[in-house]
């Protein structure tokens, strides 16, 4: 399998490349993790995409390309999921016509995202709390809690998904 014309041709990019995409994608994101994540998931999008490669074909402009698209991609869902947290968890429940409604509604909402905080595993529950109430940082939060910032990301997502997903089902929305 080693001598596959494919997988010959990626390991030459791979190591061509490596470094500067890393060093681009560095530049757009200011943290060597998420650029190591987008160096990553670059090359993966060129292994889906080796076919289409020419032998002799500079390469980078397609990777500038990649790394360009997977930073913005990954900013613009980093951008709605916190908007979305933000909105959950500032207490805003679904709107009512009645002032009185919205004041027993707003206050069931705060209290059921309270109870689904509580019931969290006690690390997500931190994170969480830590984001939300602290105003902390993904990299803040990882050197408290001496963690990757990428657990913290994904543990923050994964509060948010449970927390979006029981609310729905809660509100029936």
């Amino acid at each position: 399998m080693s001598d596959n014309p494919s997988r010959i041709l990626f390991g030459q990019l791979f190591e061509a490349n490596r470094e500067k995409v890393y060093r681009f994608a560095y530049k757009l994101t200011d943290d060597r993790l998420r650029a190591q994540e987008v160096t990553q998931q670059c090359f993966i999008k060129l292994w889906e995409n080796i076919h289409k490669v020419q032998v002799n074909q500079d390469i980078f402009p397609l990777l500038f390309v990649y790394v360009k698209h997977i930073v913005i991609d990954e900013t613009r869902k980093l951008y709605r999921e916190r908007k979305s947290l933000a909105h959950i968890s500032s207490g805003h429940p679904p709107v009512s016509d009645h002032r009185e409604d919205q004041t027993l509604l707003h206050k069931e909402f705060r209290e059921q995202i309270q109870k689904l905080i509580e019931k969290m595993p006690e690390q997500r529950r931190n994170i969480y709390l830590l984001s939300r109430d602290k105003g902390k940082s993904y990299k803040e939060i990882a050197d408290q809690l001496s963690l990757s910032p990428a657990t913290v990301r994904n543990h923050l997502n994964l509060a948010l998904q449970y927390i979006r997903r029981e609310m729905m089902a809660h509100y029936d929305m």
